[in-house]
């Protein structure tokens, strides 16, 4: 069974990676400890780190408090617990850059494991090496590798087409004279940028 999985790996202290799992039905049907959080939408932030301590320490005053601040709450609650904190965290794909920070921050203290599940296939994870900087265990393993090696960033293969395209556009338009090619050659660049700007 799936959670006497995940069980099983918590209480080693790993940390758990699933993946196009029901992972609510899972937390919810199985919730008995007072240790245990739930994130559905972690790009949330800062509300998500809240909702976290809400949770766990009930009745806490989180009104003006930092992310810092959260993490320290939650941080407290972790080395004076006796049980484990587990956070589970739902659509682990839709995190951004500065979102990660927070879940990195959480993974990296003592008492503290995460459950993450990543639904959505065709979106990118923004940081895979995460995966690999704190201990996860990839339940579903065969599978998640097989999606992401058929995921494919071809972003870049587009924006130099894109700008090559500009370029050969630019001198058919411009090629009687020169200067006009080294200028077809600058603009291209700068579309270039623009493109990559624009898709960041």
């Amino acid at each position: 069974m799936l959670f006497d999985e995940i069980v099983q790996y918590l209480e080693e202290g790993s940390n758990v990676l699933l993946y196009r799992q029901e992972m609510y039905q899972v937390f919810s049907s199985n919730k008995g400890e007072n240790s245990w959080a739930y994130v559905s939408n972690p790009r949330k932030g800062k509300t998500a780190i809240t909702d976290i301590v809400n949770v766990l320490v009930p009745g806490r005053v989180t009104r003006g408090l930092s992310v810092a601040q959260l993490l320290d709450v939650v941080n407290d609650f972790a080395r004076e617990s006796d049980d484990r904190v587990v956070i589970w965290i739902d659509n682990f794909e839709k995190v951004n850059k500065r979102t990660l920070e927070y879940y990195q921050d959480l993974a990296g203290m003592g008492n503290v494991s995460l459950v993450c599940n990543i639904v959505d296939e065709d979106i990118e994870f923004i940081y895979p090496s995460f995966f690999d900087d704190y201990t996860f265990i990839i339940l579903n393993n065969t599978e998640y590798s097989t999606s992401r090696a058929r995921s494919v960033n071809v972003k870049f293969t587009l924006l130099l087409l894109l700008s090559v395209f500009t370029f050969l556009l630019f001198v058919r338009v411009e090629l009687s004279v020169v200067r006009y090619l080294v200028s077809a050659l600058w603009f291209s660049l700068l579309m270039y940028r623009s493109f990559y700007y624009i898709t960041r």
